[in-house]
């Protein structure tokens, strides 16, 4: 009996020393795993809106007002150039081009509504594109490639859901101001 309780508690503690030692592998790699997930893309993969979301970028023009006004309770702007880490194919205005910056374009004030239908900033008539919120909700940011939409003096709107809309956009405060003696491409 004395020998058949001894194997018992022997398989048991054997059992708990092997899901510790398994255990503590998975925790000693979850660092690892986590460090290549937050690594930039590989030059093979593509960038995503969320990778140009994160990537640093040079202040090209930056709005001062701080009162949020109209339905959607928009402020200000910034305008950002963002350095690619590699070249990435784009179409502007129906042709494929090679993109070595992309330019971030944010509009602040808020907090913003979370709605069933996405934001879509305008730069003037045009819909430069659906944005993405801020987690607290103070800014909406959307990508472009072009250039040539950032224009000094441009009008920026907010809208929700259609790009075809226009009739449901509300301007920002502040017309686009850059840096540059003219604005635009450089």
């Amino acid at each position: 009996m004395a020998l058949k309780n001894y194997l018992y508690r022997s398989h048991r503690w054997r059992s708990v020393m092997l899901a510790a030692g398994f255990l503590l592998i998975l925790i000693g790699g979850a660092p690892l795993a986590a460090a290549q997930t937050a690594a930039a893309p590989a030059n093979d993969q593509e960038l995503t809106v969320t990778d140009l979301l994160k990537l640093p970028g040079k202040i090209l023009g930056e709005g001062t007002n701080t009162k949020a006004v109209g339905k959607y309770k928009a402020a200000s702007f910034r305008v950002e150039e963002v350095t690619l880490p590699q070249p990435l194919e784009v179409e502007i205005r129906g042709q494929k081009m090679q993109a070595t910056q992309a330019f971030r374009l944010t509009l602040t004030g808020g907090p913003f509504a979370v709605r069933a239908l996405p934001p879509v900033i305008w730069i003037d008539d045009t819909p430069i594109g659906y944005g993405v919120e801020s987690e607290d909700l103070d800014a909406i940011t959307v990508i472009t490639f072009d250039v040539e939409l950032l224009r000094e003096g441009a009008t920026l709107y907010l809208s929700y859901g259609d790009k075809e809309n226009k009739k449901d956009r509300v301007a920002v405060p502040e017309k686009l101001k850059l840096n540059g003696p003219k604005g635009g491409a450089r």
